[in-house]
């Protein structure tokens, strides 16, 4: 199959595919120049954040017994179990510190940002490819999920390959392309069902770029034997819905939700802009990769955002998939608006587009990505630090107790806690009666009767946030009267946002 590309004199020539000349192949290599800076952006102070909440709950999930997982996704957190056991099978070989964990997501967004190069070749050129890739790997929301070990940035990359698998198969319509392009869709819905929108995108391209009937009956089958594998996941996860209904939907939510997407309103901005342009300038010649790259970009969120009654998705870190779309469509408008503005007389005007793009934006973005690299990128306190500080304190008959004003219950600083000391002697957990492993949910069950499950403990440490002027001030009644009647405050060391105190039993009257 033939397709049009650019030759920055203007004009739009028939030749061979891409992929089909010897010039072509050796152009392909130009996508490892985005892959390294995104590994080498991603990998940069890669466990200088602390685990946040979600992150600490991957650690949970994957640290279960058998039996323990299957009644955890039973309960919850059905849309994240194929990740969670890719997760297990790498920190089974890696470990389980905060860079092994994080890891698959650095690893992940380093071939995402190849793969746009390679999907921008396909659909336009090689400088655009490139361009698109750099762009991708400098948005500091994309350097933000790089270090997270939750599974957005494995989406992302799911997404993608299908995308490029897809423009593969069409390029040269084959069985095995077409199935390894509905295999790539199974892993894309086992990751987050929400990215299998970008099959409406690859739809849309298919029916007015492709000629023939055999395509489309390829496409139709080989997503359709795919969409069997995929449905039972679709049906049961529907069901737990519930569990992200905090997710809001108003004003705020919007304008936080846009920021999110590339990590910053400029940015936002920047890019938004360029993509309009690609979409104006746009020949016959492109109008159909420019609009799948619109459907791409767009549909997910306006499709989250109508959907959110029902299925709670409006967040930007559940649309990562669509950043390459933007950063495709970006690098478009800005080799196109160049080669207009020469009237194609500059055969590397897009070099100048990169000169200026890329620098702006790395400059520009340069203190988001410092600060997704902090705690204030969560706001959340730093637990591992006053983790670490309390199994060095604590010895044999010590309890723990938490009251998280922070995290609205015990269970972050408690999760934190089970994570900073999983290899190490951690204090008797005091209020727990029934641990979130035991229960097969992510939260544990807590005594209803304090007094005994204080028992006759002498020393219990007490982790708290966000009730500085009174440590026991906002626990529940019942525990607040029986630490304060029986216990006696005896050291207060503080971190950020944090405190660790230590109560000892009142000598005996």
């Amino acid at each position: 199959m033939t397709a049009p590309v650019i030759e920055w004199t203007g004009q739009a020539t028939p030749v061979a595919s891409p992929a089909a000349t010897p010039q072509a192949r050796r152009d392909g290599w130009w996508a490892l120049a985005p892959a390294a800076l995104a590994l080498l952006i991603g990998w940069y102070r890669l466990d200088a954040r602390d685990l946040w909440n979600d992150e600490l709950v991957t650690w949970h999930a994957t640290s279960l017994s058998v039996d323990q997982f299957r009644m955890l996704i039973g309960n919850i957190d059905l849309v994240h179990a194929f990740y969670y056991l890719v997760i297990s099978a790498t920190t089974a070989v890696t470990g389980e510190s905060t860079v092994a964990l994080r890891l698959p997501s650095v690893v992940a967004i380093g071939a995402t940002a190849g793969l746009v190069a390679l999907i921008g070749r396909r659909l336009f050129d090689t400088p655009v490819g490139v361009l698109a890739g750099l762009l991708f790997a400098l948005l500091p929301t994309v350097s933000r999920y790089a270090q997270e070990a939750r599974s957005y940035a494995l989406v992302t990359l799911a997404a993608v390959a299908a995308t490029w698998l897809f423009l593969r198969a069409v390029d040269r319509s084959s069985r095995p392309r077409w199935w390894a392009y509905g295999l790539m869709l199974v892993l894309v819905g086992w990751l987050h069902f929400v990215a299998l929108l970008v099959v409406a995108a690859h739809l849309l391209y298919l029916w007015r770029a492709v000629p023939g009937e055999t395509p489309r009956w390829l496409w139709a089958a080989s997503t359709g034997i795919g969409g069997l594998f995929i449905l039972p996941l679709l049906v049961l996860g529907s069901r737990q819905s519930g569990q992200i209904s905090w997710v809001e939907n108003d004003g705020d939510a919007v304008l936080r939700f846009l920021e999110n997407l590339t990590g910053t309103m400029v940015a936002l901005v920047v890019v938004v802009v360029l993509a309009v342009l690609a979409m104006a300038l746009a020949g016959a010649d492109r109008r159909s990769a420019t609009l799948m790259l619109a459907v791409w970009a767009l549909l997910p969120p306006i499709a989250g955002y109508l959907t959110f009654t029902w299925l709670h998705l409006f967040l930007a870190r559940y649309f990562l998939f669509t950043v390459p779309a933007w950063a495709l469509l970006a690098a478009f408008g800005t080799c196109r608006l160049l080669q207009v503005v020469t009237r194609g007389r500059m055969p590397a005007a897009w070099l100048v587009g990169a000169a200026l793009l890329l620098p702006a934006m790395a400059w520009h973005t340069l203190p988001a990505h410092q600060e997704v690299r902090s705690n204030e990128a969560d706001g959340q306190p730093r637990y591992l630090e006053a983790v670490r500080y309390l199994g060095q304190q604590a010895r044999p008959g010590d309890g723990v107790v938490y009251n998280d004003g922070f995290g609205g219950s015990s269970d972050v600083a408690r999760k934190a806690t089970e994570y900073g000391l999983r290899d190490q002697f951690r204090p008797r957990d005091v209020f727990v009666a029934l641990s979130a492993r035991e229960s097969g949910w992510l939260t544990a069950r807590e005594c209803k009767d304090p007094a005994p499950c204080v028992g006759d403990t002498k020393r219990i440490w007490l982790m708290e946030t966000g009730h500085l002027n009174d440590s026991l001030a906002g626990m529940s009644p019942g525990r607040e009267a029986l630490l304060r009647q029986q216990f006696v405050v005896k050291n207060v060391q503080r971190f950020d946002r944090v405190r660790v105190v230590l109560l000892e039993r009142r000598p005996a009257a």
